[in-house]
């Protein structure tokens, strides 16, 4: 489960010492993975082709990571900090495909996933569960499950695992680095650089959100499999713009002066156990995404005018 956070020390050295030290870091980072990935060749026997992918997927996802948080003077002049992510994703979600399709299609993959059903199915045979369920669970086959995982994958699943990577390792890292300076009694770090109060999505997205909805049911229908596969992920990366969008406007509201201390703290305990919650939290996410999408035509957070409402003069 750690694992899901490698990159969080690298995300901590860039927003505490700054672009320089941040990709001397991340080359120091490469050697020493590929020197212990070397080490583990040679003490385990293993062959080197077995540790490519782990050299490729820690190399490939630390770059991807920099670019993002502290990208060159030339990538960050011609791409936002969001434009970074949603590209920094994409990338990363290839990587995934490819490292989980290699997987998958490995001899002992499809045995060890069926021990473990089998495993499962044991358990609930021993636990006296309900007639019908334990003939789902058994009617579960290595197979099927398999397939269902590659669905979910080629359909927007690796793009959603790589944007929420890099975007939950982006806060951890600068809420670290901003405690560390407050600590030390330095300033220069504004917390609002990585909110989403600020964050809009250009108007036209609604438009290629509605074509690519339309266009899934169609080409589900034609059964057209590959132009499937893209406008979900066209479809996935829509929405997650338009979730970021309502989180945006969720924090607009919360930062706002008249909201205290304590409802801002209660509302974010439980926003956090909502989100945690299953069944609930599909909900949510949707309620979110919503939200977003209502401010196309509502302006959620247009500042308020100052002083009383002007009158028309008498003629």
């Amino acid at each position: 489960m750690l694992g899901f956070f490698f990159l969080v020390p690298l995300g901590f050295v860039s927003y505490r010492y700054g672009y320089r030290i941040a990709w001397s870091a991340l080359l120091l980072a490469i050697v020493g993975n590929v020197f212990l990935a070397l080490v583990t060749v040679l003490t385990r026997g293993l062959h080197p082709a077995e540790i490519f992918w782990d050299i490729l997927y820690f190399t490939t996802m630390s770059c991807i990571f920099t670019c993002i948080i502290s990208p060159p003077p030339a990538l960050s002049s011609r791409f936002s900090g969001g434009m970074r992510l949603i590209i920094g994703s994409c990338l990363g979600a290839l990587l995934f495909m490819g490292i989980f399709l290699r997987s998958i299609s490995t001899p002992g993959f499809s045995e060890y996933l069926g021990s473990i059903l089998n495993s499962v199915v044991s358990n609930y045979r021993s636990s006296g569960s309900d007639v019908v369920q334990n003939a789902l669970m058994e009617s579960l086959t290595a197979d099927a499950v398999l397939d269902f995982m590659k669905s979910m994958m080629l359909r927007g699943g690796s793009l959603v695992s790589a944007v929420f990577m890099f975007f939950i390792c982006r806060q951890i890292s600068f809420a670290l680095a901003f405690m560390a300076n407050r600590r030390q009694g330095k300033q220069g770090m504004n917390p609002q650089s990585t909110s989403l109060a600020g964050f809009h999505v250009y108007p036209t997205i609604i438009w290629v959100l509605s074509a690519s909805l339309l266009l899934v049911v169609l080409t589900k229908m034609a059964k057209l499999e590959i132009p499937e596969i893209i406008l979900w992920n066209i479809l996935i990366l829509c929405g997650i713009l338009y979730l970021a969008q309502g989180l945006g406007i969720l924090q607009f509201f919360l930062a706002r002066p008249t909201v205290s201390p304590s409802l801002k703290l209660l509302l974010s305990v439980l926003f956090i156990f909502l989100f945690f919650s299953p069944v609930i939290n599909v909900v949510l996410m949707g309620g979110v995404v919503l939200l977003g999408i209502a401010e196309n035509w509502v302006s959620f957070r247009a500042p308020k005018q100052n002083g009383p409402p002007s009158t028309p003069e008498a003629e």
